[in-house]
């Protein structure tokens, strides 16, 4: 139940195993410790809320999905840590509290050009002064970008209404005017093909065991394309993930 890229060490690493190491890579850039205040801008299944309070930080998650909620509160229940995680149902424009470090893995690419500047005064507005925010995202390469927002595309249309994802130089420049560093850049498009691969084939043994029997053929050649689609874009070099630590001056 974790919706964007894993960090892989080798071929034969789980899944699992991958998908937490992309987490702590955050944390590590958020310099987490005991006592940590964090907020979480789209707070998905709860995976990194819960490591960051493994550490002993304070954390504040926000979603709109009631589904993502629940599941994520009960995870937290079942770590012991509800003491130390919050998950709100709460639209990351409405927060104006003050942490010590703010995390967002692949939500950003759900807000669409024209809330990149919101997104970004969000992160400012909530930042302590010398505070660390460390964002995972999808960006297109800068030459199809333009061509890229002017019409949408098959996931645009069929998957992610409203999503675009980011022309790294413009939100860059837009962070840096709100005295946000851009610091630490780290690319890892492959890491994501294969993250892509995995879920694929996962989806076919969820076919054939019958564990999708509720969904016709059409949805699953739907699915199938969308995975097949972005790992093509991937291993292209068209799009690419990468983390990045923001601090605030």
């Amino acid at each position: 139940m974790t919706y964007s890229s894993a960090r892989f060490a080798g071929t034969d690493e789980p899944l699992e195993t991958s998908q937490l190491r992309k987490v702590h890579a955050l944390l590590d850039r958020l310099e987490i410790k005991p006592g940590s205040r964090l907020l979480e801008i789209g707070s998905g299944w709860g995976t990194l809320a819960i490591e960051a309070g493994k550490r002993g930080a304070n954390v504040v998650g926000l979603t709109l999905s009631e589904e993502q909620k629940a599941w994520a509160d009960r995870r937290i229940a079942e770590a012991g840590l509800s003491d130390k995680v919050e998950i709100r149902l709460q639209d990351y424009r409405e927060i104006a509290e003050q942490f010590d470090a703010i995390a967002s893995v692949e939500m950003v690419e759900a807000v669409g050009q024209r809330w990149w500047p919101a997104y970004l005064d969000c992160i400012a507005r909530n930042l302590r002064p010398g505070g660390r925010a460390a964002l995972q995202f999808i960006s297109m390469d800068g030459r199809l970008f333009d061509r890229y927002a002017r019409n949408a595309d098959f996931i645009q249309t069929y998957i992610f209404p409203g999503g675009q994802l980011l022309n790294e130089p413009r939100f860059e420049a837009l962070a840096q005017e709100r005295a946000l560093s851009w610091e630490g850049r780290e690319g890892f498009r492959s890491d994501y093909a294969e993250t892509l691969k995995h879920w694929r084939e996962r989806y076919e043994a969820a076919i054939a065991t019958g564990r999708l029997n509720g969904f016709g053929e059409q949805f699953h050649r739907l699915w199938r394309y969308y995975l097949m689609y972005c790992e093509g874009g991937f291993r292209g070099g068209a799009i690419d993930v990468a983390q990045v630590t923001m601090v605030k001056g």
